[in-house]
C-alpha cells in the first residue's frame, strides 16, 4: 500500500475561470472564460494571452509581448492562488484580469556630480540637463556625456543667492528662467551650446514675491510663452515671456555684472529691461494672510507657514496647491477665475499635471508621505489617496511625457517610485539614488523628471548629483 501511494500520480492543481480583457490596440482575445490553473502567476498568464493572440493571427504570428495583469485595481504579483487567499475570494468565482504591456524597471546608467544640492532639474530640452543649485548657479549637463565639463552661470541680481527652481523657456534650449531664496523671478537668453565661455544674459527681472519663489512652470501660447511662478508668500503670478526672450526695449539701465564663483561665469546684465510687472496675479491664499506670513517670517522665513504655494501650468488653467491643504484650479483665459477647488487635510510639496487626457488631471506629493490624484472635471469627486506612497515626505513628482498611466515619485527617504495609474495602491519600481559619500547618508530627492521621450528619467537633490536612468516603456 505504502508502494501503491509512491507511485500514484500527483494530483493535478486546481483551476478556476477567469476572464482577460485588454484596451490596447490589437491586442484583445475572445473575452470568454478560461480554465486556469490556480497556481499561474504573470508569466504563465502573459505565455496564455500570446498563444491566444498568435492562434487568431492570419498571416505571420505576431512576436511574444510580456504582459502585466490588473485585478480589482492593483497589479496581480502573486499566483491566483495567493491573491484569492489574500482577498477571501473563491477559486469557483470567475476572476476578471485586466492586462497591459509590462513596464520594464529604469535602470541606473550615469551621474555627474556638482558643488551643492540640485534643487530642481529640468529636462524638457532634449540633450540638455538644466538644474538649479544651492550655491545659486544654474547648470547645463550633456544627458548623452554627463562625464563633460557642464555650462555653469551664475546669476547676478544679489550677492550668492540660493536658486530653488530652474526651468527651459523652450524646448530649443535658447532660453532659461529661474527662481531664487530672495523671491526674484529672471529670464535669461542662453548662447549657443558649443560656447561655454560665453555668459548668460538677462531679458528681464520679474520682481514680485516676496518670499522664496516654492516652483516655476512653463507653456507655449503661440509666439509666446506663459511663465507661472509660485512663492512662500501664498500668491502665483504669471507672465508673458517672447518666445526668443527678446522683451521690448526699456530706457532702464539693469543691474551691474559681479564676479562669478565656482567656476560660474557671471551673467551679462547690462542693459537688463526695466523689471516686468506680471500680467496675472493669483492669491491661491488671501493677499491678508500671505502678507502677515511675509512680515512674520521677515529676512529669514522657514517652511512653516501656510501660505507657502506650488503651481504648475495647464492648456487653459493653472493648478496650485498650499501648506494649507487646499488644492485649486484656475481659469486663465477667463483672468484667474476661480475654476475649482479641493480641501485636504495634507500639507503638499508637490504637484505635477497628468498628461494626455486619462483619468486624472493633477497629481500632488505631500509631507505626510503620500500621493492623491485630482480630476477637476468633477467637482464632487475627491482625490484619489495614494496613502504610504513612500517611507517619508514626497518632495518630487513628475508624470511622464507620453504615457497616459505612468509617473515617478521621489521622496526625502533618496527612493524613487514609478507608478501605473491603473495600479495605484502599488508602486511599479522602487529606485535608490547611489550613494556618492561615505559616512552620513545625504539622500533627499529634491528635483525629479523624464526627457521629452520619457527614455530617461533624471533625479538630483542632496546627494549633490545629477543621476540618470534608463527607462524602458
Amino acid at each position: 500500500m505504502q508502494d501503491e501511494a509512491l507511485d500514484a500520480p500527483a494530483a493535478a492543481p486546481a483551476t478556476m475561470p477567469i476572464r482577460l480583457r485588454t484596451s490596447l490596440p490589437g491586442c484583445s482575445i475572445p473575452y470568454v472564460p478560461y480554465m486556469v490553473p490556480v497556481t499561474w502567476r504573470r508569466s504563465q498568464l502573459s505565455t496564455l494571452v500570446n498563444k491566444v493572440l498568435a492562434t487568431a493571427a492570419t498571416g505571420e504570428a505576431p512576436a511574444p509581448v510580456p504582459f502585466d495583469f490588473i485585478v480589482n485595481g492593483e497589479l496581480l504579483r502573486t499566483s491566483l492562488e495567493e491573491y484569492l487567499a489574500q482577498n477571501a475570494s473563491s477559486a469557483e468565482t470567475t476572476l476578471e484580469l485586466e492586462y497591459i504591456r509590462s513596464t520594464l524597471p529604469p535602470t541606473f546608467r550615469d551621474a555627474a556630480r556638482q558643488d551643492d544640492w540640485v534643487a530642481s532639474i529640468d529636462a524638457a530640452c532634449s540633450g540638455a540637463l538644466l538644474t538649479a543649485s544651492y550655491d545659486g548657479i544654474a547648470r547645463v549637463y550633456e544627458t548623452e556625456n554627463l562625464d563633460a565639463e557642464p555650462r555653469a552661470y551664475l546669476p547676478a541680481y544679489g550677492d550668492h543667492v540660493s536658486l530653488t527652481c530652474a526651468k527651459w523657456l523652450t524646448p530649443r534650449g535658447d532660453a532659461v528662467a529661474t527662481g531664487s531664496m530672495d523671491g526674484t523671478v529672471a529670464v535669461w537668453r542662453c548662447p549657443d551650446a558649443a560656447s561655454k565661455s560665453v555668459p548668460l544674459s538677462v531679458a528681464a527681472l520679474l520682481p514680485h514675491h516676496t518670499l522664496p519663489v516654492s516652483s516655476l512652470d512653463v507653456a507655449a501660447q503661440g509666439d509666446r510663452v506663459s511663465l507661472l511662478s509660485a512663492s512662500w508668500d501664498g500668491t502665483l503670478a504669471l507672465w508673458d515671456v517672447p518666445h526668443d526672450a527678446r522683451f521690448p526695449p526699456t530706457s532702464a539701465p539693469g543691474p551691474k555684472k559681479r564676479r562669478g564663483a565656482h567656476g560660474a561665469v557671471p551673467a551679462d546684465t547690462e542693459g537688463v529691461d526695466a523689471p516686468r510687472a506680471p500680467t496675472l496675479v493669483l492669491h491661491h491664499v488671501p493677499a491678508s494672510l500671505g502678507a502677515s506670513a511675509a512680515r512674520a517670517l521677515g529676512t529669514a522665513p522657514t517652511p512653516g507657514t501656510n501660505a507657502r504655494a506650488i503651481a504648475a501650468l495647464g492648456r487653459d488653467c493653472a493648478w496650485s496647491a498650499a501648506w494649507d491643504g487646499s488644492v485649486k484650479c484656475w481659469d486663465v483665459p477667463a483672468g484667474g477665475a476661480l475654476r475649482a477647488q479641493k480641501a485636504s487635510d495634507k500639507v503638499p510639496l508637490c504637484l505635477d499635471p497628468v498628461r494626455g487626457g486619462g483619468t486624472y488631471e493633477l497629481v500632488t506629493g505631500h509631507m505626510d508621505h503620500s500621493l492623491a490624484l485630482y480630476d477637476f472635471r468633477d467637482v464632487t469627486n475627491t482625490a484619489l489617496a495614494m496613502a504610504h506612497a513612500h517611507a517619508a515626505p514626497v518632495s518630487a513628482v513628475r508624470a511622464h511625457p507620453t504615457s497616459v498611466h505612468l509617473l515617478a515619485s521621489g521622496a526625502y527617504d533618496g527612493r524613487i517610485h514609478v507608478w501605473d495609474l491603473r495600479s495605484p495602491k502599488k508602486a511599479l519600481f522602487a529606485l535608490a539614488q547611489p550613494q556618492a559619500t561615505t559616512g552620513a547618508a545625504r539622500t533627499k530627492v529634491l528635483g525629479l523628471d523624464w526627457t521629452p521621450e520619457g527614455d530617461r528619467l533624471v533625479a538630483g537633490g542632496e546627494d549633490c548629483r545629477v543621476s540618470v536612468y534608463e527607462n524602458h516603456v
